[in-house]
């Protein structure tokens, strides 16, 4: 059974750069890494307040610049990787021992190609939430999909996630879900802004414009000043990584409190 949404990995182009990123700016802790020779794979996960952040640097660029995958644990690797390709999903990585020595994994493909990673470990890497200023939890994943429908059966059948919140959006004839394995979501968005499939990370705290004023203070470029959330309830503004993943905040009340 898939019971966990662990983390979302992100390749980039400087480790060094993006690790002072995540650190100096939003707060995250190192907790576990490892690096291979033989491949020149380094990884870094990174707890960002309850959430993790997987970061990969390769020697030879072999993977694009930017997000990556979403990270699902497994308590049964081969029966979820067998049941989940049956019922359509790409494979990609047949379950094996998992690149970083730890553990297993799997990869298949969610419908609209976006990587998801099935691991089977015993690592207990997150504990509690990482104290910031301003950042009080990993409200979301934001993932742009084609067809909701088809994605909302994927993730909640397949992958077995519960639906925490759905908005109607008329003018597309479609829904802006948020589907939650305990306290880590993935908001379906529909394809409208380009982009990553995985568009965003979604960060809630307690006032966006103070946040921001915070980030300026200590060195950060915010991509602009606060505004009205579209929802119609808080506010919204964002940073950009090294590698232009764009990290929102929002402190409207978190997805899985409203």
């Amino acid at each position: 059974m898939i019971h966990e949404l662990n983390h979302i990995g992100i390749v980039v182009s400087d480790l060094d750069r993006s690790v002072d990123f995540y650190t100096k700016l939003l707060g995250a802790k190192k907790v576990w890494g490892t690096k291979i020779e033989a491949s020149g794979m380094e990884i870094a996960y990174f707890q960002l307040a309850q959430g993790l952040v997987e970061l990969l640097s390769f020697a030879d660029n072999a993977l694009p610049i930017g997000t990556n995958h979403l990270g699902f644990y497994s308590d049964n690797l081969d029966e979820d990787f067998a049941r989940i390709v049956e019922h359509g999903a790409e494979p990609v990585v047949e379950p094996r021992l998992a690149g970083s020595g730890a553990g297993r994994q799997a990869i298949v493909r969610d419908p609209d190609g976006v990587s998801i990673e099935l691991l089977q470990r015993d690592l207990p890497v997150r504990s509690g939430t990482v104290p910031h200023p301003h950042i009080q939890a990993i409200d979301h994943f934001a993932l742009q999909s084609s067809d909701h429908d088809r994605t909302f059966a994927f993730y909640t059948g397949e992958l077995g996630m519960a639906v925490a919140k759905q908005i109607p959006i008329s003018a597309l004839d479609t829904m802006l879900t948020y589907l939650h394995h305990g306290e880590d979501v993935v908001e379906i968005l529909p394809d409208v802004h380009g982009g990553p499939r995985l568009h965003h990370i979604a960060l809630a705290v307690d006032d966006v414009e103070a946040t921001l004023a915070y980030l300026v203070s200590i060195g950060g470029t915010p991509d602009g000043p606060a505004k009205p959330a579209a929802g119609g309830v808080g506010s919204i503004g964002s940073v950009t990584d090294p590698d232009g993943i764009v990290i929102e905040f929002i402190d409207r009340p978190r997805v899985l409190e409203a």
